[in-house]
């Protein structure tokens, strides 16, 4: 007897529910066709508000008395949902038996675990955190909102998906010797996630090179991985038509080939006051090799060591002599062996600031050697392409052709967009191209090989940028270092300091250092400078920068101080005329204090018209002790308290006038024969 088309049935699996163990075998049970919930429940109002994913497992069957050979099935849908937030993919588990925790886990890897992510844990991130605090260097990317990064501590990981992500960027005191400290300018991320931690990860302090190794409670840190697209699974789902068909069409087009697989919201954050090829740096040489620069190995944890070059480290030119061995850097960070006692199982540097750490079993303390070129960190001017992704276009492999403005090694960044979300390749300076996936790059002729791990999106576009490797777009000048000066300026608790009373004392590297006024308002010594006597203020450069810990002593007098309010009207060139009381005067201890006023037109383009404001400007002069003012014009006679002061001054200002252009037009008359 045939196989009618009725004997074939939707069979349901064991347990029709969300439960982790929905799913299972199947059952000879039919679902009823045409019945309302015959598979998934209703759509609740919470449901509709939040979102919400269902997994249904059910089997195809022929229930038949008849042994004939059934010759094959398929299963299609054949009819979209009519709500709009709603979609329905299927997908073939390959298993009789799993459960609905086995198909979730199917589902979540289309990312896999890739390279380290660009920014590290900082500090313990505790179960139950809806938010994880990192730290990174301000030349890395910053992640993005959607992206997924993986959590690993020992035997426990977690995925997650950052729903947020805000940063400052701070400066971290981190010691390296004993009173010996650095400023290390970091990027602190606050990262949101999509859902809570589900146990602890340990996260490190900032060191130069990231974050240290142990936390405080000695515990080792978790390391966090960037994701990729695995594109693994196949999903089979339903579109309309975007054009028309035909028949014989060999071709169709529809409105997406995508759909949603878990509920998502979309986030948009303003990127302000950004810089077009930021993140991209390069190591310029700043000088010429150096050979057999001693180093001293100190002790950090562990069998870890480390040792500071003082000055950056141009890739590829750095050779260590270290306990009988010798190590070259890789133009990557790590240093490899090349010849001598192989003591060390690891060894890195770190370009930017010649950080060089070594681990070995037992710590090592010691003296070493090194041969380098230093070199800086720079920005230089940013070449940016793209290639746009189209059906015809779209492939796995691309290449570049950049022969007229070559990238100069170590600059080149290539981005394209997978499923919404961007990868990017990068060139690290020696010729390979890495993360989301690999390629080569030639510097000599500027081709460039590209191999994504995962299919572009229609519509986007293949993003390519570098900084070109031309020399003259760099000028490097060299001379002598400049001495920085340390100014105080400073507020002594009291007014009317006795001229010449004052002695003041700082000490630099345990020797005491002392500067005194000459009781006409000048100060000199070990700093040079003013005071101010009657007001108490003053303003001195050091010769000598104090040592850390250390305040400046201040010894002085006290003298009697006079304040009075004079009303002189100025004449017609600005100048005050009038007697101190109190006569006679202390040369240098006169200070004058009064305001002017100032024209502000501010101008409004939304009624061509101007606003008419005033601005107060205070200002203040002091006598020099030779009967002048110190900036300004006039005289003081000491022993009468007579004075005059040039109070007012001419003074520039903006006028706006505007002006309405109107259209004119020309008749003439055309005659013709």
């Amino acid at each position: 007897m045939t196989i009618s088309a009725s004997d074939v049935k939707l069979l349901k699996s064991q347990r029709l529910t969300d439960e982790n163990d929905g799913g299972g075998r199947a059952t000879g049970q039919a679902v009823t066709d045409g019945e309302v919930n015959n598979l998934f429940p209703d759509i609740s109002r919470l449901d509709r508000t939040l979102g919400r994913i269902s997994l249904r497992k059910a089997f195809a069957g022929v229930l038949t008395e008849n042994a004939d050979a059934y010759l094959g099935a398929h299963c299609i849908l054949t009819q979209a949902p009519t709500d709009p937030r709603v979609s329905v993919v299927l997908f073939n588990s390959g298993s009789q038996t799993d459960t609905r925790a086995n198909a979730q886990s199917a589902i979540e890897n289309y990312v896999v675990p890739a390279t380290a992510a660009q920014f590290e844990l900082l500090g313990n991130q505790l179960a139950g955190q809806r938010a994880i605090t990192c730290v990174q260097r301000e030349e890395h990317t910053i992640p993005e909102i959607g992206q997924v990064y993986r959590l690993v501590w020992g035997t426990n990981s977690q995925y997650v998906r950052l729903t947020s992500v805000d940063w400052t960027v701070e400066n971290f005191i981190y010691e390296y010797s004993n009173g010996q400290y650095l400023t290390l300018p970091r990027r602190r991320l606050q990262l949101g996630i999509s859902s809570p931690l589900l146990t602890y990860y340990p996260g490190g302090t900032v060191t130069p090179g990231g974050t240290a190794a142990l936390n405080t409670s000695g515990e080792a840190k978790s390391t966090i991985q960037a994701t990729q697209v695995a594109d693994a699974a196949k999903y089979y789902g339903i579109s309309k038509a975007a054009a028309p068909l035909a028949e014989g069409d060999l071709t169709v087009r529809v409105e997406s080939v995508y759909a949603p697989l878990v509920p998502s919201t979309t986030k948009e954050t303003a990127l302000l006051d950004q810089l077009g090829g930021y993140s991209k740096r390069e190591y310029r040489t700043v000088g010429p090799a150096r050979n057999n620069v001693a180093l001293s190995f100190a002790s950090v944890t562990g069998g870890q060591s480390r040792a500071f070059l003082g000055t950056g480290v141009k890739p590829g030119t750095l050779v260590l002599t270290i306990n009988g061995g010798v190590y070259s850097d890789d133009s990557r960070g790590e240093l490899r062996f090349t010849s001598g006692s192989n003591t060390f199982t690891k060894a890195t540097v770190d370009y930017a600031t010649g950080e060089i750490n070594a681990y070995k079993a037992s710590v090592f303390t010691g003296a070493a050697s090194a041969n380098y070129t230093p070199a800086t960190a720079v920005s230089g001017n940013s070449v940016s392409g793209a290639i746009g992704i189209t059906l015809s276009s779209r492939g796995y492999v691309y290449t570049l052709n950049l022969a007229e403005a070559k990238p100069r090694p170590g600059t080149l960044t290539i981005s394209y967009m997978a499923l919404g979300k961007w990868q990017e390749i990068s060139d690290p300076g020696n010729g390979e191209l890495t993360g989301q996936g690999s390629g080569s790059i030639t510097f000599g002729t500027g081709s460039v090989s590209i191999t994504l791990q995962a299919l572009p999106d229609v519509g986007s576009s293949l993003v390519f940028n570098y900084i070109s490797d031309r020399e003259s777009a760099y000028n490097q000048q060299s001379g002598s270092a400049v001495t920085a000066e340390i100014r105080v300026r400073h507020t002594l608790p009291h007014e009317g300091i006795k001229p010449g009373s004052l002695s003041a004392t700082y000490v630099v590297g345990g020797a005491i250092k002392t500067f005194t006024d000459n009781g006409q308002g000048t100060i000199s010594g070990d700093a040079t400078g003013t005071i101010i006597y009657a007001s108490g203020k003053i303003d001195v450069k050091l010769s000598s920068t104090p040592d850390s810990g250390t305040s400046i002593k201040y010894d002085y007098q006290q003298g009697t101080n006079q304040s009075s309010i004079l009303s002189p009207n100025p004449d017609s060139s600005g100048l005050v005329t009038g007697t101190v009381p109190g006569a006679p005067l202390q040369p240098g201890t006169v200070e004058a204090s009064w305001s002017v006023i100032q024209r502000n037109p501010v101008p409004s383009t939304a009624n061509s018209t101007t606003y008419e404001t005033n601005k107060v400007i205070d200002r203040t002069a002091v006598d020099n002790g030779a009967g002048g003012w110190v900036g300004y014009s006039g005289t003081i006679d000491y022993n009468t308290g007579a004075f005059t002061l040039r109070v007012e001054n001419s003074y520039t200002y903006q006028e706006y006038r505007y002006e309405v252009e109107r259209s004119r037009w020309d008749l003439a008359a055309i005659s013709s024969n």
